[in-house]
């Protein structure tokens, strides 16, 4: 380590602001940050629901869809999803007690991909009685079907209107769908059935009117048509409808706060102790020596393994960070202890002891400062490495409760056989999250580490 280097934290800074990929690396490290912050201020529950309540996520979103700019770029091998409210919303007839309303709702198709299933959802503050869907297609033909309803809350697919579609398509084709699949019944809703058999995709403008029963005036608190297609958000779903988006973004704050925890812990135990055993030499560099290096020899990932197990139900983040703090620490500190032996050299160390100073001043005061860089640099590069570690215990299962983790995200798409059915998405974009997290802190941390040693 050169002395103006680690007697100077302003040459190491200039150093590292004159490196362009430095700057962008830090550039992108605090807009990470920032996300990691904005993410962090959600409720617990969000996180909570997206690994417990599956129900929810199944019923509002298509499972495995892939993302939904695949819709633009293959029409005819994907279709998006859409959410549609009503337009118009007003009283169609009033008899007594009973009042009629009708929702209007519109949306453009211009997709080949016939959706997998449309679902219709909807809340009142009164009783909903029955309902008339009213589905008409670009063509002008009208599908007509009748669903009876008790509650203030009603949802149903196209498996509660199966009758009247199929006795439609069996009407318009001579034939009906053997198998009553939702995205069967939704060729009766989206294809051209003019000449009697099941045409291309209808493209243009659908109208969906929906005439509801209720006992009494209404406010409606949900009226949504959901056109559920095989391609959703900016990264897909999964099996269970949830999307990818949502679990690399909560998966961001758990991912940052334990691998700078598990770094900076690790380096400054790695340190101390290496700094300090290079510094006073003799038995104590050797004891400290040999059990670092006892440490060090431990094999990392079957003993977090292990512990992993023996701590699954109530291991939390910090502990897990611990863990990985312990068996990380004697890789700096042998690093550490090779680094004080070099200063030890320097006249500044024989002129404290030729004045009495004592060893632990000299410590503190001329080589903890010297090591500031060190600390800085390895603390930086070895955020990645416990990212990546504790991801991997995530995969194979090992990960505190209700927490997301992206190698959660990786090991439920194993367990589905996503790389076997061709969900890419599921696999692609949280093990390219680990890459895009891990690699600005390697580019700052080769910088700092450059300019700790003079440029070396």
């Amino acid at each position: 380590m050169s002395e103006e280097a680690g007697s100077s934290f302003t040459f190491y800074l200039k150093y590292v602001l004159k490196s362009k990929s430095a700057l962008a690396a830090l550039v992108i490290i605090f807009v990470f940050v920032g996300l990691a912050a904005y993410v962090s201020t959600w409720p617990k529950s969000v996180a909570f629901n997206y690994i417990n309540n599956l129900q929810y996520w199944e019923s509002a979103y298509p499972t495995v869809a892939a993302p939904s700019w695949m819709a633009a770029l293959s029409p005819s091998g994907y279709a998006p999803s859409l959410y549609v409210n009503p337009h118009s919303m007003k009283v169609y007839e009033h008899v007594g007690t009973v009042y009629v309303y009708e929702l209007t709702y519109s949306f453009d198709w211009h997709y080949s991909k016939v959706p997998t299933d449309v679902v219709f959802n909807f809340a009142s503050n009164t009783t909903m009685q029955y309902m008339l869907v009213e589905w008409v297609k670009p063509s002008g033909s009208t599908v007509n079907a009748t669903v009876t309803v008790t509650g203030t809350a009603y949802s149903f697919d196209l498996s509660a209107l199966a009758k009247p579609l199929s006795a439609y398509l069996l009407q318009k084709t001579g034939t009906a769908p053997t198998v009553l699949t939702t995205q069967a019944l939704a060729t009766a809703l989206f294809s051209n059935l003019s000449r009697r058999t099941v045409g291309p995709t209808e493209l243009g403008t659908y109208k969906v009117n929906v005439f509801i029963a209720t006992a009494g005036p209404a406010k409606f608190k949900v009226a949504q048509v959901r056109v559920m297609g095989n391609a959703y958000g900016a990264l897909g779903t999964d099996i269970y409808g949830r999307p990818i988006f949502l679990g690399i973004l909560l998966g961001l704050p758990n991912a940052l706060e334990i691998g700078v925890v598990t770094s900076l812990l690790g380096v400054l135990i790695g340190a101390f102790v290496g700094g300090y055993a290079g510094f006073l030499g003799g038995k104590t560099d050797t004891a400290l020596n040999w059990f670092s290096t006892v440490i060090l020899s431990l094999p990392a990932l079957p003993f977090l393994v292990a512990l992993g197990l023996l701590l699954k139900s109530g291991l939390s983040i910090m502990e897990e960070a611990l863990l990985i703090t312990f068996l990380s620490w004697p890789f700096y500190a042998i690093i550490a202890r090779s680094a004080a032996q070099s200063i030890k050299t320097n006249s500044f160390v024989e002129a404290d002891k030729l004045m009495g100073i004592p060893s632990y001043r000299t410590f503190l005061t001329h080589f903890l400062p010297r090591l500031v860089p060190f600390i800085v640099a390895y603390t930086v590069l070895g955020i990645p490495g416990a990212i990546l570690l504790v991801e991997t215990l995530a995969f194979i299962g090992i990960a505190p409760p209700n927490i997301v983790t992206w190698g959660g995200i990786l090991d439920a798409a194993y367990n589905a056989n996503a790389a076997l059915n061709g969900w890419w998405w599921w696999i692609l974009f949280p093990g390219l999250m680990i890459v895009f997290v891990s690699l600005p802190f390697v580019v700052v941390g080769f910088v700092i580490e450059r300019a700790s040693f003079g440029g070396r």
